[in-house]
């Protein structure tokens, strides 16, 4: 009969509907980069400033936008450069010299779906860290050409432009689910229409 007909394919649209409603939700979980680990650990005690802290994610964070503060007891940030990225390692040199005390630690990281999250957590350090920031940075420098010092900065758009795929993967990644739920839904209405549209009985 007609009836059964149409009770079949609104249970079918209704499915399709709650297929739907299910994608978003369970891609968003999935897409965010999660810590996994911290080196030094949240509330843990080390015998020295470390030369560096390192974040673990479950994904491949982008670089662009991602910033680790590691603030010492007094609030200076001792945190030397820029965060460097390896695999799911956020890595965060610290100035030589570091002094010793309680750290806290702000980081701001852009997940592999561009979207951006960021946490605190602290440590303490019962000795300062090794050499001193003076020397260190008059070693870096000596002996070294002006045109070979400014060479990071000639190399800095090539690292924009690498970087720049990785974010606009996490948005192409987006885009496809929602052409996919969108899809979706349209099969659901039209299976609905179908189902309301008068016809003969069968």
């Amino acid at each position: 009969m007609r009836t059964s007909a149409r009770s079949r394919l609104l249970r079918a649209a209704a499915s399709v509907l709650v297929t739907a409603a299910a994608l978003l939700p369970g891609a968003a979980a999935q897409a965010h980069d999660v810590i996994e680990s911290a080196s030094p650990a949240d509330g843990s005690t080390v015998a020295t400033v470390p030369a560096s802290v390192v974040l673990t994610f479950d994904h491949t964070p982008i670089e662009v936008g991602t910033e680790i503060l590691v603030k010492d007891p007094t609030g200076t940030n001792q945190a030397d450069g820029p965060a460097k990225i390896v695999d799911t390692n956020v890595t965060q040199a610290l100035k030589p010299g570091a002094p010793a005390g309680k750290y806290t630690v702000v980081w701001r990281v852009v997940s592999a779906d561009s979207h951006p999250i960021e946490g605190t957590f602290t440590f303490t350090a019962k000795a300062p860290g090794s050499g001193t920031a003076a020397a260190s940075g008059a070693q870096s420098t000596a002996g070294v050409p002006a045109a070979a010092q400014s060479a990071p900065a000639q190399a800095a758009p090539a690292q924009a432009s690498s970087t720049s795929g990785s974010s606009g993967g996490g948005i192409g990644v987006w885009i496809g689910i929602g052409v996919a739920v969108l899809l979706v839904v349209a099969l659901g209405a039209f299976l609905v229409r179908r189902a309301l549209r008068p016809g003969r009985e069968e």
